[in-house]
């Protein structure tokens, strides 16, 4: 990547934001200059968190302007930045409404609910299709002139469904890797985050305790990566550790 980066001279970066950096700590380990090496000008981001101090990170290293968009992979685009960086935009062509989670009735601007969008678009339409994410809707119009409400920002999930550089990660997928390995009488994920990079431990507690436990280890790790398509630490902890009740899910990450 770094490479088509640089022969191409590419000025454009499309992605997450957590891969862009990826890319940037790359290229610095082979020794190029950021600025003058490459030609990144933009970075529009999705599918990820976008802490303002990654955004600075990333516009300071590249030297370019960087704007992050929200979506869905059912509905599309739900909101973009514009320049002003005052929220998202919502498209023309979708009705966005803030609502109560557990009632689902929609909510004043100002208040934060789960986002419910609607489309009429003929191929593919869907009315009032819950994303469980979390979120707060202004109708004050943007100082760059549009008048279209914006979704201030993204706040979270709104079950334990959460999203792990850039893929969803379910509690049901948990499950499954444990059921592929008898050993394990109880897992959790936790998901972390450290220096702008997700970071996911599958804890699990042992039914016996095992002398040398790498090998099964490694083969729930293998597990993890074919399930979840995540990469994901190990970490055997003693027996009790994890309470009856617990979250399956376990995202410790703050924004």
């Amino acid at each position: 990547q770094v490479n088509v980066l640089k022969n191409l001279k590419a000025n454009g970066y499309c992605g997450t934001p957590s891969f862009l950096l990826n890319i940037a700590e790359k290229a610095e380990e082979m020794g190029l200059d950021l600025k003058k090496d490459l030609n990144l000008q933009v970075a529009f981001v999705a599918a990820e968190m976008l802490p303002e101090s990654l955004r600075l990170k990333l516009e300071e290293k590249f030297g370019l302007i960087l704007r992050q968009s929200y979506g869905t992979a059912d509905i599309g685009c739900l909101g973009y930045e514009c320049m002003l960086k005052s929220g998202m935009h919502v498209p023309d062509d979708k009705i966005v409404e803030i609502v109560d989670p557990e009632t689902g009735k929609q909510l004043p601007p100002g208040k934060t609910g789960e986002i419910v969008a609607t489309t009429f678009n003929k191929v593919y339409p869907l009315v009032r299709f819950g994303t469980g994410d979390l979120s707060i809707l202004t109708e004050t119009p943007c100082p760059c002139g549009r008048t279209s409400p914006r979704l201030i920002k993204i706040l979270g999930r709104v079950d334990q469904v959460t999203k792990v550089r850039g893929l969803f990660v379910h509690p049901g997928q948990a499950d499954e890797v444990a059921a592929k390995h008898r050993e394990i009488a109880r897992y959790q994920v936790v998901v972390t985050r450290k220096e702008h990079k997700d970071e996911m431990t599958f804890r699990v507690e042992l039914k016996e305790e095992m002398l040398q436990p790498q090998k099964l280890k490694e083969e729930i790790e293998k597990s993890i990566r074919d399930v979840m398509k995540v990469r994901g630490e190990v970490q055997f902890v003693p027996k009790g550790t994890i309470p009856d009740g617990a979250k399956k899910i376990d995202d410790q990450r703050t924004w």
